[in-house]
């Protein structure tokens, strides 16, 4: 009677494979985390939680308090 050998796969990890389903759980992670914080403050562009509204931003008057800055573009002499 033969006995038959069993021999046992090489214990290799698969990098590729790995890498692609970090990056993959990573972006699902990192999608569902911007989905459920969708909404952000037009002022300074924070996520706001449920209940904050945008006029409760520290930032919000500081854009109409102060006027922007006069751009003057050089025209060159002929």
């Amino acid at each position: 009677m033969v006995d038959k050998l069993k021999i046992s796969r090489p214990n290799v990890v698969d990098f590729m494979s790995y890498q692609q389903q970090r990056q993959t759980s990573a972006r699902a992670l990192v999608a569902s985390a911007l989905a459920a914080s969708a909404r952000s403050c037009r002022h300074c562009g924070a996520a706001l939680a449920e209940g904050e509204s945008e006029d409760e931003c520290s930032s919000a008057g500081i854009s109409a308090a102060k006027p922007a800055p006069a751009r003057f573009r050089a025209v060159p002499e002929r």
